[in-house]
Formats: C-alpha cells, sequence, structure tokens
C-alpha cells in the first residue's frame, strides 16, 4: 500500500494530505479584507440587535408647575402648534346664605388635545386614563380628545347647589393625589402618528389659611420618534411591538446583515434587504 495513504475505508483508499496549500497574495489579501469587513459588522450588529433597534425614544425631566388658573402648551416635539394644553383651573368665590357663607375653592386640571392629530388614552368613560408604569403605550390604544375637557381631576366645591364636589380619594377624573401619574397620548408629525407619556404630580397647598388650592407639576416626558411605534410608559424603552401604518405588526430588522447572511454574498443581501433573514 502507498505510504502516502491511510487504512482503506469501506474499500476505498483515502489519501494523506502532502502538504498545507498556500493561497495566492491576492486571494489572501481578499480574504482578510473580508473578514475585517465581516468583523465590523458584527460588531455593529450586537449593539443594534437588540428588539426595537430602529426605534429613538426621546425622554426629559422637568419640573414645569401649574399654580392657581395657568395652561402650559405641551409641545414634545416643538412643532409649530403644541399638541397639548396641560391646564389647572382654580377659582375662588363666596358662597350664598342657601349653600355656603364662606370662601371655598373650586380646582381642576385638564389634558387636552389642542390639534388635530392630538389625542390622550382615555377610559371607557372617556376621561384620560392613569397608565401603569412599563405599559405599552402605541397602536390599537384607547385614544380620544377626552370628556369635559380632558378633565384629569376636580378638587373642593364647585360655585352653585349642584355643583361637583372633589376630595384626594372621591373625585371627577382618574388622577391619583397621593402618587406621580402617567398619561398617554398621540400626536402627529409631518402626517405620522408618534406615542409618547407625561409624568404629572399634584399637591394640595394651603393657601390665606383656609383655602386649599392645588397645584400641579409637569415631571417629565418621553415620546417615540419612529411613527407608528409603541413605548413603554415611563421610560425610554420602545415597546416590543410596533405596527405599520395599516395596523399590522412591522417588521424591526437589524441596521446591518448578519455575518451569516454576509456569506452569502449579494444574494444574502437581497434576502436582507426583503426580509428573509
Amino acid at each position: 500500500m502507498n505510504q502516502n495513504s491511510e487504512i482503506p475505508e469501506n474499500g476505498r483508499v483515502i489519501p494523506k494530505p502532502k502538504q498545507q496549500a498556500r493561497l495566492s497574495d491576492s486571494l489572501d489579501r481578499r480574504l482578510n479584507s473580508y473578514a475585517l469587513a465581516a468583523g465590523a459588522a458584527g460588531v455593529a450588529l450586537l449593539a443594534c440587535s437588540a428588539p426595537g433597534a430602529e426605534a429613538a425614544p426621546v425622554c426629559k425631566t422637568t419640573a414645569v408647575p401649574l399654580f392657581r388658573s395657568a395652561t402650559y402648551p405641551f409641545n414634545p416635539a416643538g412643532q409649530a402648534l403644541a399638541p397639548f394644553n396641560i391646564g389647572q383651573s382654580t377659582v375662588d368665590y363666596t358662597g350664598s346664605a342657601g349653600y355656603s357663607s364662606s370662601v371655598v375653592n373650586w380646582n381642576r386640571a385638564f389634558f387636552a388635545p389642542n390639534s388635530l392629530g392630538a389625542n390622550v388614552l382615555v377610559d371607557s368613560k372617556g376621561l384620560p386614563a392613569v397608565v401603569a408604569s412599563g405599559a405599552a403605550i402605541g397602536p390599537g390604544g384607547n385614544f380620544g380628545k377626552g370628556a369635559s375637557y380632558a378633565l384629569m381631576f376636580t378638587y373642593g366645591k364647585g360655585p352653585g347647589p349642584s355643583s361637583g364636589r372633589g376630595t384626594l380619594g372621591n373625585h371627577d377624573g382618574n388622577f391619583n393625589f397621593r402618587q406621580e401619574n402617567l398619561f398617554g397620548f398621540e400626536f402627529a408629525q409631518s402626517g405620522k402618528v408618534h406615542f409618547g407619556w407625561a409624568r404629572l404630580q399634584a399637591s394640595i397647598e394651603l393657601y390665606q389659611k383656609t383655602l386649599k388650592r392645588t397645584r400641579i407639576t409637569l415631571l417629565g416626558y418621553g415620546y417615540e420618534t419612529t411613527p407608528n411605534t409603541a413605548i413603554d410608559a415611563g421610560s425610554c424603552n420602545s415597546a416590543p411591538h410596533s405596527a405599520n401604518n395599516d395596523g399590522s405588526p412591522a417588521r424591526v430588522s437589524a441596521l446591518y446583515p448578519a455575518l451569516g447572511t454576509l456569506a452569502l454574498g449579494s444574494a444574502g443581501v437581497a434576502l436582507w434587504r426583503n426580509g428573509e433573514y
């Protein structure tokens, strides 16, 4: 038997390799270039491959107080027209002998849409709903203009014997006086829908020893710059689901093809561009 052959296996002689083959300099350079490019693409892919990598939430911390009767034009994306007005109304009045003889307060707060494409998340009564931290705000949400001018809360006693009332634990609206509150919203920019959240807090302050007035503060907000993409309430994380303009789930793709896709050459890039990877 030839000394350069292995023991026959199933009647077939397997030759031993004589020596390592040497690649041409040009081919070696091409393979090294490909390895560097593939490695760079792989690093970029690792940095961008998390769910929602194409999404770009913007979040800001603020401290905007509203006291007595005041309105704040809430404009998260800095548009020419603020899509929302966050407002507070405080009325001091002296009741008649029929139902009151002292000076009392009537406090209310609103999260009111101010443009055609602006809406807030609302409950079954149409009032702005308080959203749980981490809840997804996005396509399919129950958005609307908000009943009673998008009323968040009432506090005190309104003028007239049949007017409304409001206490810390029992009032119109969904606002919780004992904690920070998250409200979801949507607005239009360049004809496309964007979703976001706002964090608000309210406090009760004594005025002239007898009057109780509310003070609301906008503590921060976040919104998704990628159209039709959900965002987690209270955070700057994109929710793991989004939708196309027709409401169907949107494909979240990597910014760069994977190494295995690159290895397929032009055919792999074509598959990646078509989402078939």
